[in-house]
């Protein structure tokens, strides 16, 4: 099984095999203000699953204080969607913008992170991790 996630205007694309190892909701501020959105969807497989990446990225550094970790978020330079990332206390994965992946419906996550930043107009699933 592969997934292709695409920006905006298809200038990048990752494309990634296998089941991911994680599939979140993050609620901390910074995926907020990085979506736009009440939460951002944060799906992540292992770096050795990817299959290939194509066009140029900008890289965006952040120390996320939140976490207390290191992000280095590639970005598109023609639309400014952030596709993919890494972060430093788990070297092992890269994390995929969830509703990046084309032509395929949105997997669903299996986890909700940073809960105590959550809207309280937001609720999920009862069969979904909870990690604040």
């Amino acid at each position: 099984m592969t997934f292709e996630a695409t920006c905006c205007c298809k200038q990048i694309s990752i494309t990634v095999s296998g089941k991911p190892e994680m599939n979140s909701v993050c609620n901390c501020t910074n995926c907020k203000q990085r979506t736009g959105s009440a939460f951002g969807i944060s799906t992540y497989f292992k770096t050795d699953a990817v299959l290939n990446k194509s066009g140029d990225t900008k890289i965006y550094k952040l120390w996320h204080k939140e976490q207390n970790h290191e992000q280095n978020r590639h970005f598109c330079t023609q639309c400014g969607i952030t596709l993919y990332w890494t972060i430093s206390t788990m070297p092992h994965l890269i994390g995929v913008a969830g509703g990046c992946f084309s032509d395929s419906e949105v997997l669903e996550p299996t986890h909700t992170l940073n809960n105590s930043s959550k809207c309280q107009w937001v609720s999920f699933p009862s069969n979904w991790q909870v990690q604040e």
